[in-house]
């Protein structure tokens, strides 16, 4: 059984670790041609200090990457980015156009309706386990203004 279909049975994600941190309206971009996908949350640190986002691992992507949408001349690009401080009673939010998380070479397939896990990995509160629904494309910053 892969992942996905093993997450499609249950929308909860698994019970967090005792932290600070609380993720929220994940969402995970149908796949651009079976090659790539985003993941997008909005996180917040709900302790009183800072922590930093170091990395986000998937069973569903054999490369997760923290990415941010720079524009610059006119043309718009994707540069990876190696962490992002979470500060102390503040939030970050993953959405089209700014922060996000690209998921490359695909391992498995997956489609709107399918519910994708993945772990963040923080430099203080450690693994956190999350689970987000996929959508298309077209209705993911739908979801994520809905869920504020």
């Amino acid at each position: 059984m892969t992942a996905v279909a093993a997450a499609a049975c249950s929308p909860e994600p698994p019970p967090p670790a005792s932290t600070h941190i609380e993720v929220t309206a994940v969402y995970i971009s149908e796949p651009a041609m079976g090659e790539r996908a985003a993941m997008y949350c909005t996180i917040v640190n709900g302790g009183d200090d800072a922590d930093e986002l170091v990395g986000v691992s998937t069973p569903v992507a054999a490369v997760a990457e923290i990415h941010q949408t720079v524009q610059e001349g006119g043309r718009v690009r994707m540069e990876p980015v190696s962490s992002l401080t979470l500060p102390a009673g503040g939030e970050l939010r993953f959405a089209p156009g700014a922060y996000h998380v690209m998921l490359l070479e695909l391992q498995e397939e997956f489609a709107p309706g399918d519910w994708v896990d993945a772990t963040l990995h923080f430099r203080q509160a450690g693994e956190i386990m999350i689970r987000g629904q996929v959508l298309k494309y077209v209705d993911i910053e739908k979801a994520l203004t809905d869920s504020q």
